[in-house]
C-alpha cells in the first residue's frame, strides 16, 4: 500500500467511526443522514483504493468518480467534486506540500462553486479553509498536516455561532444555533485521522 492509499484509508477508518457524531450533528440542523453518507464515503474510497495506480492526477479522478458513485448524496457530491477539482490542478513539478495545498485549494473553490456557498455560510468550508490556511505555512508535510487539523476543528467549533443559509439547516435557523456544522466536523475529523 502506498502513502496515498495509507491515508486513504486512515480517512475512510476515521468517517466509519465518527459516523454516529456525524449523524447526531446532522440530526439537529438536517435530515440525520450523514453519518450514512460518510459511511458511503468510506467506501467510494475504498473502491478507489482497490484500483488505484500510482499515477497522483489519475489516482484522484479515480477516487472522485469512485465516491460520486457510492455517495450521490449532497454531501457525496461535494467530496467527489473536491477530488475532481484537486486532480485537475496537482502538478508533478510541486513539492507533497505545495502539491497538498493547490489540490485542497482546487477543492475548495470547486465545492464552494457546487455548492453555492461561502466562508462564514455555515458549512464544510469553514473548516476547510483554515485548515489550507495553516497548511501554506507549514515548513513541512507532518508539521503542516498538525496544524490544519488543529486549524480545521477550531472553524468547526465556530460554525455554532453561524447562522445556517444552505440545506435543510437554511430553512430552521436557530434550531442549528449552538451545535457544529455536521459537514465541517466532518473535515476536522478528515484532518485529525492524518495527524
Amino acid at each position: 500500500m502506498n502513502e496515498l492509499a495509507s491515508h486513504l484509508e486512515k480517512i475512510a477508518t476515521a468517517l466509519e467511526a465518527n459516523a454516529s457524531i456525524f449523524e447526531q450533528l446532522d440530526s439537529v440542523a438536517g435530515d440525520g443522514d450523514l453519518g450514512i453518507t460518510a459511511g458511503k464515503i468510506a467506501t467510494g474510497i475504498r473502491l478507489g483504493i482497490s484500483e488505484m495506480t500510482d499515477d497522483l492526477k489519475a489516482d484522484l479522478t479515480l477516487l472522485g468518480r469512485s465516491i460520486a458513485k457510492t455517495a450521490p448524496s449532497t454531501f457525496g457530491t461535494l467530496v467527489a467534486t473536491g477530488f475532481l477539482r484537486a486532480s485537475a490542478a496537482i502538478s508533478t513539478e510541486l513539492n507533497s506540500t505545495e502539491n497538498l495545498v493547490t489540490g485542497l485549494t482546487a477543492a475548495y473553490e470547486g465545492i464552494a462553486l457546487r455548492g453555492k456557498s461561502q466562508l462564514g455560510e455555515r458549512t464544510l468550508l469553514d473548516a476547510l479553509h483554515p485548515a489550507i490556511e495553516s497548511l501554506k505555512c507549514a515548513t513541512t508535510l507532518d508539521v503542516g498536516l498538525h496544524s490544519a487539523a488543529i486549524a480545521a476543528r477550531k472553524g468547526a467549533k465556530e460554525t455554532a455561532a453561524m447562522a445556517p443559509k444552505h440545506g435543510r439547516a437554511g430553512w430552521i435557523g436557530d434550531r442549528a444555533s449552538g451545535n457544529e456544522d455536521a459537514g465541517a466536523t466532518v473535515i476536522a475529523v478528515v484532518f485529525e485521522s492524518l495527524v
